[in-house]
């Protein structure tokens, strides 16, 4: 864990202490808008080609909110789920609360093995300390990690604007256009989903491409 992640994990850990499993303590506004990222997300996993049983890397996962909208949408028996955040505090909790089969959490940044879906939900709007251009290489750095133990699809949020900018809140926000073609360009092939109810952010999904035969 380097410096900037060891800052992330503090915040994180001082907010889940302080307002515990909520929205808020992962720096979301509301349930109801941190419901609606999740659902672009399970849309998206549902559209592709799902297996009948698939695995996920939850990179992010916070208190398992996301975990809670894949049991609502598909059996616990379909899927096999592994949830990784910088802070230990909601990972102790997770490890409390959820304890179904094929289910497992870890205090870390990176996944440990290949998984059918990588799934990251608002991981990297929070950049304390970093310019813009560190925290792109940053980004850019970690969803190569991620695409590498990636077997089917990539699929991930992010705060949008016509410029890349840091907040005084530390809110990141990227040119969609510049993830597109990095995504494009060395992953595989992308789009994105639009939803008027979050105006300012996209979700991408990166699928691999099919083998010529």
């Amino acid at each position: 864990m380097n410096d900037f992640e060891k800052q992330v994990a503090v915040e994180y850990n001082s907010r889940f202490i302080k307002y515990g499993a909520q929205p808020k303590s992962s720096l979301w506004f509301s349930r109801e808008r941190q419901n609606i990222r999740f659902d672009t997300i399970i849309y998206l996993i549902k559209k592709s080609s799902v297996p009948r049983h698939f695995s996920i890397n939850d990179i992010g996962c916070g208190y398992g909110g996301f975990l809670s909208r894949l049991n609502a949408n598909f059996g616990q028996y379909q899927f096999c789920y592994t949830g990784f955040d910088l802070a230990s505090s909601p990972i102790e909790y997770c490890e409390t609360i959820y304890r179904q089969k094929g289910v497992k959490f870890f205090c870390g940044s990176k996944p440990i093995e290949k998984a059918d879906y990588s799934v990251m939900s608002g991981t990297f709007n929070y950049a304390p300390n970093l310019t813009v251009k560190s925290w792109k290489e940053y980004l850019f750095a970690n969803l190569k990690t991620a695409w590498s133990l990636t077997k089917q699809s990539m699929i991930f949020n992010l705060m949008i604007a016509e410029e890349a900018k840091i907040t005084r809140q530390c809110i990141s926000f990227i040119e969609k256009e510049a993830v597109f073609k990095h995504c494009e360009k060395n992953f595989g092939d992308t789009h994105y989903h639009f939803s008027s109810k979050l105006p300012q952010e996209l979700t991408f999904c990166v699928n691999r491409r099919r083998k010529s035969s």
